[in-house]
């Protein structure tokens, strides 16, 4: 994975090699209405950026209420851009694609989608050693399912990824280099998610019996999210 002269001449790569936190940090389980992943092989790279990188998630778990979906995979890219010895990684909506994954309610298995509301950004400082990183990165996001022809949505969400400790679920530090990419585990289990709301395509109806059979609305806990990841640079 040979990395640009250009990129490792940036007079902030000089003092310190980017942290992983900078390439891990912006990611999110975005389910989008495609099945296939998107390879994201050109990352948009805007003005001042640094470098741009790549992420895949596979093996992922996700429970809202009673919901439950396994299988949760994506792949995603964005860019690094440094200011004044601050760095800022940002992926754009554009930039995430991921599987449609079916949720297990009760005996039903519904397709359904999670959509990003705002572009993932998040600050980090610089370190010597470059070898290892903590992720923590709030997202702000939406669910939806089809049931009976209906389409009903949940949130926005605020689900914190991290590799600490969330609710009763720990993640994985992302390890590795910049040779070999990193590899790491995220995990949520500390946001709430609110009731189904009545709209012109989810009914009264359809909404109230949701929320009755999920539990929503749902308190910190009653909710996770679990996905391993990989990073690497082009």
């Amino acid at each position: 994975m040979p990395i640009s002269a250009s990129f490792l001449s940036h007079p902030l790569i000089r003092r310190s090699r980017i942290p992983v936190q900078a390439l891990a940090a912006l990611f999110v389980p975005l389910i989008s209405a495609s099945t296939a992943l998107a390879s994201a092989p050109h990352c948009a790279k805007p003005a001042g950026a640094i470098s741009t990188f790549h992420a895949a998630f596979t093996n992922g778990t996700m429970s809202l209420g009673s919901a439950k979906a396994t299988g949760l995979s994506a792949k995603a890219c964005g860019a690094v851009s440094g200011k004044l010895g601050a760095l800022m990684s940002t992926i754009q909506p554009g930039d995430i694609e991921f599987s449609v994954v079916s949720v297990k309610l009760l005996f039903i298995s519904l397709p359904s989608t999670i959509t990003v509301n705002a572009a993932l950004s998040s600050p980090f400082s610089l370190v010597h050693v470059f070898t290892s990183a903590e992720v923590n990165v709030t997202a702000n996001v939406s669910a939806s399912a089809r049931l009976l022809g209906f389409s009903c949505s949940i949130g926005p969400l605020a689900p914190t990824l991290t590799t600490g400790k969330s609710g009763s679920l720990k993640g994985k530090t992302f390890t590795g280099s910049m040779k070999n990419g990193f590899t790491g585990k995220v995990v949520a289990n500390d946001f709430s998610v609110p009731a189904i709301k009545v709209s012109k395509t989810c009914p009264w109806l359809i909404a109230t019996l949701s929320n009755l059979i999920v539990g929503l609305p749902a308190a910190p806990g009653k909710a996770s999210i679990s996905m391993e990841g990989s990073i690497t640079t082009p």
